[in-house]
């Protein structure tokens, strides 16, 4: 088979033209609405836009300099996000005070 060959059968069995289809970028966005949605807890909603960020950082970029300076600021941000919520758990008793009452 040479290739894909888009036929008229396409058109009349519902499929919409190349020109009507939604683009990557509106079809990822639509993904991860559907996908965060089913989030229950913070750590998924987490894990689910560090991968649609991965995604689109994955991606072959037309001005790779931004590009690359966006994920930099974005992976400072996040590590720095993880430190400050590293410190607020040491901040955190070990254990319970037992109330003497």
């Amino acid at each position: 088979m040479s290739g894909h060959r888009r036929t008229n059968a396409a058109a009349a069995a519902g499929e919409l033209p190349p020109t009507l289809r939604r683009s990557r970028p509106d079809r990822r966005r639509a993904a991860l609405a559907t996908r965060f949605a089913k989030t229950t807890t913070d750590v998924e909603r987490a894990v689910c836009a560090f991968d649609y960020f991965r995604g689109a950082a994955s991606r072959r970029h037309p001005r790779p300099d931004a590009a690359a300076e966006l994920v930099a600021a974005v992976i400072g941000q996040l590590i720095e996000a993880g430190d400050h919520l590293l410190r607020m758990q040491a901040r955190e008793p070990l254990s319970p005070r037992k109330d003497t009452a």
